[in-house]
């Protein structure tokens, strides 16, 4: 304590502590006040009671004695701070020619680590002017490439560190992973070092600690916080990858045993993973649980990740030839209703790849389900970027009505028209595309009564379609899928015609099941027994007369798969039937014709039963 200060202290006028804080600040000392920053004291008044100090913000400013010893904190003439007031232009000069020595000396004054935004905060605007500082440090950055002692994170949110330049880089960073107590500070600490596996010496040797660190930690923690827990397994795991010989050290946790360990509750952490992490994640399944029971686990989490896990999963599934069991699930999935909001988009956003077998009016009314509930619930909430994926891309409605039963499209039409859930302007451009790839929809337009959507068969071609789906699922789906297994093993899949086949083959198999299936719910058999005769119906035997002609045809309207084209038998669904039903004995009908020909006008001169008796012949083919 300076004799001055000394005797203001025993005069009572300054406690004992500000007179020690006092006498260190002497003139052409430097300070820091929290509010006007750092400065340098300028001179003393003892018998005036006052100091004054030259702010960066503020010079000249006069402070009692008191208020000073209270709120100043004494500066060292190294401080980043006291060089910024008493050597500015030496601190510039150093920014040009050596922003290395610049931020190294930032970081020494503020405990070794700073965020990027807050080493902008020292250097802008006194030394650096805020419209260069982006370019400077740019280029600053490649300079710190080679200073192994300073450490520039990936992510703004994450610190510049200033190690020790006597200590190895790879020890420094091991004993930072070491050091930290919580899982995500571990997780910053082992990307730092796969980051910087170039300053190693021997990364093999030097990372066990590190290892056998990890290790436990994940064992003490992955039931409290498994998600991190998996997310440094995996980290860990892609680590040694890049690091020749490295292996881990006897005992450690692997990913295999964590996920087994964590089966049950696996679902939702594995879903928050980086999207590379997932991936292998989910590629560990056919390993942790074997015999097939990982084909089970994959498909219980499709309804409950995200868009990525989907995604992850489809192919996880697809690249192990358990495309049909996907498909399966999916069809149940889409018939029960129990498809997550992105499995939803997924489905038609894969519509021509993985998600093709399902992808029908079957799918589209799941989507306008899924809808309709956000709506009543006050939506739209999770459905947005389903509304968006279904009703935004042309070619999904498109491609729905292509080849739709008219009866269901009828029914998806009146739907669509009556949903509150899309605005008008949707509604219409809906329609406008169901119409353009089905003209015949047009009448939806002004009528929207939706037909039965059950079609009538005869009870020998519903037993032969029950034939043709177990022969389908039986048979040819399982050959199918040999194969592809053997069709991997001819080498380069680019390059492979007969893997590339076998696949084709495969979408067209997993689309025909699930139109065998469709069709059988549907369906109602029938003997055509007993029908009336007096207007042309289903299971009736009618003769015409060409009006023009002259010359008299006969045709036998059956069910809906029931035609023998060469023997004039047809089904009730097409064009000649639907013109001749409800005519009676003399009525006119105008029969369809080939494209660009006008119809022919023909004439009923007779109607019978085609079957009356159990005896009757029975459907061709």
């Amino acid at each position: 304590m300076t004799p001055e200060v000394e005797k203001l202290v025993k005069a009572g006028k300054l406690s004992p502590q500000d007179g020690e804080k006092l006498s260190k600040l002497t003139v052409g000392s430097f300070c820091l006040h929290k509010s006007w920053g750092a400065g340098r004291v300028k001179e003393w008044d003892l018998l005036a009671d006052r100091m004054v100090v030259d702010f960066e913000s503020k010079a000249g400013h006069a402070m009692k004695l008191g208020f000073a010893a209270s709120s100043l904190e004494p500066l060292p003439q190294t401080h980043f701070l006291a060089r910024r007031v008493g050597d500015l232009e030496g601190l510039r000069k150093m920014s040009k020619e050596d922003p290395a020595s610049l931020i190294s000396l930032a970081l020494a004054s503020n405990g070794k680590r700073l965020l990027v935004d807050q080493l902008e905060a020292l250097l802008t605007p006194q030394i650096i002017a805020a419209a260069d500082y982006k370019s400077w440090w740019s280029g600053a950055k490649k300079a710190l490439k080679e200073k192994r002692h300073i450490v520039v994170p990936a992510k703004r949110s994450e610190p510049i560190i200033l190690r020790n330049e006597g200590e190895s880089p790879g020890a420094a960073m091991v004993k930072t992973f070491i050091a930290a107590r919580e899982l995500k500070d571990k997780l910053n600490a082992l990307a730092a070092i796969q980051k910087d596996l170039d300053l190693f010496t021997d990364a093999a040797t030097e990372l066990k600690p590190m290892l056998e660190d990890l290790s436990n930690t994940v064992r003490k923690a992955w039931t409290m916080n498994l998600k991190d827990a998996l997310h440094l397994v995996l980290a860990r795991d892609e680590l040694l990858e890049s690091v020749p010989g490295a292996q881990l050290p006897e005992g450690s946790i692997t990913l295999v045993e964590l996920l087994r360990n964590a089966r049950p509750q696996l679902a939702e952490p594995v879903n928050g993973l980086p999207a590379a992490m997932m991936s292998r994640a989910y590629r560990a399944f056919p390993e942790a649980f074997p015999e097939r029971a990982w084909v089970e686990d994959a498909l219980a989490h499709l309804t409950k990740s995200g868009g990525r896990g989907v995604a992850e999963l489809a192919s996880l599934l697809d690249a192990n030839d358990e495309l049909d069991a996907f498909s399966e699930y999916l069809k149940k999935a889409v018939r029960n209703r129990r498809l997550s909001t992105d499995l939803l988009v997924w489905i038609c956003r894969e519509r021509t790849g993985l998600s093709q077998s399902v992808f029908d009016l079957d799918f589209a009314n799941a989507v306008l389900d899924a809808l309709h509930a956000d709506h009543i619930a006050g939506g739209p909430k999770r459905t947005g970027r389903l509304n968006s994926a279904f009703s935004d891309e042309p070619e999904v409605m498109s491609e729905l009505a292509m080849d739709a039963d008219e009866a269901e499209l009828r029914a998806l039409a009146k739907r669509i028209l009556s949903a509150l859930y899309f605005d008008e302007l949707t509604r219409r451009a809906l329609m406008g595309r169901m119409i353009k790839a089905r003209p015949e929809m047009q009448s939806m337009m002004e009528d929207t009564a939706a037909r039965d959507s059950t079609i009538t068969v005869s009870w020998e071609s519903l037993e032969q379609r029950k034939l043709d789906l177990e022969d389908l699922v039986k048979n040819k789906i399982p050959q199918n899928k040999k194969d592809i297994q053997i069709a991997r093993e001819y080498g380069d899949l680019r390059e492979n015609f007969e893997y590339k086949s076998a696949r084709q083959q495969q979408g067209f198999l997993m689309r025909l099941q699930h139109k065998y299936e469709r069709e059988l719910r549907q369906a109602r058999g029938t003997d055509f027994v007993g029908v009336p005769t007096d207007k042309v119906g289903i299971g009736t035997i009618v003769e015409f007369e060409d009006l023009e002609s002259g010359a008299k045809e006969t045709y036998t309207i059956l069910g809906a798969w029931d035609s023998v084209p060469e023997k004039h038998i047809i089904s009730y669904l097409s064009g000649i039937a639907k013109a001749l039903f409800g005519k009676a004995v003399g009525d006119e009908a105008e029969l369809p014709t080939e494209e660009n020909t006008p119809p022919r006008r023909v004439r009923v001169l007779s109607i019978k039963p085609y079957k009356t008796a159990p005896e009757a012949e029975a459907v061709a083919g």
